[in-house]
């Protein structure tokens, strides 16, 4: 394959494949090291910021800045957090319940536990289904990985 094809199959120029070509020859036909941007945050801004979400889960990246008082943009907070794990993701929405719900609850599985599927197919639990009766932006949260049921990160949606 002549440097023509190689640089038309690449997308490079001509010259571009004869630079290769003499790299590989002379045997350093590596990726140059490059500098790249400094970090606007600092290891211990990184640390506040992972304390300020842990504390304020439901805040967003720009109430993180204004309280944090950061000099970096939001978008490179949002950076940071996705660095340390964290995703905004819509929180889960329990029922609110109490020891006794939970009893209550339990009681119920161990009374039904045998049942089969054709016995379910009959009921519908209501918490199965919600509507949103308003066009109102959902709330979202900044939570590690596997976190989605982390009672500090739950909504609750009644109180019985």
């Amino acid at each position: 394959m002549s440097a023509d094809d190689i640089a038309e199959e690449v997308g490079v120029h001509r010259s571009t494949v004869y630079k290769w070509l003499n790299r590989w020859e002379e045997g350093e036909l590596t990726d140059h090291y490059r500098q790249g941007a400094r970090r606007k945050t600092t290891a211990e801004h990184d640390q506040q910021l992972r304390e300020y979400m842990d504390g304020h889960p439901f805040s967003n990246a720009e109430e993180a800045k204004r309280a944090l008082e950061i000099d970096a943009s939001t978008e490179t907070l949002r950076k940071r957090l996705k660095e340390m794990g964290y995703n905004h993701r819509t929180p889960a929405v329990n029922p609110k319940l109490t020891e006794r719900h939970r009893q209550l609850r339990l009681d119920f599985a161990r009374q039904h536990v045998d049942q089969d599927l054709d016995y379910w197919a009959r009921f519908i639990f209501s918490d199965e289904k919600t509507f949103c009766s308003t066009a109102h932006g959902r709330l979202r949260c900044w939570r590690p990985t596997n976190t989605r049921q982390v009672n500090c990160l739950t909504l609750h949606s009644v109180l019985y």
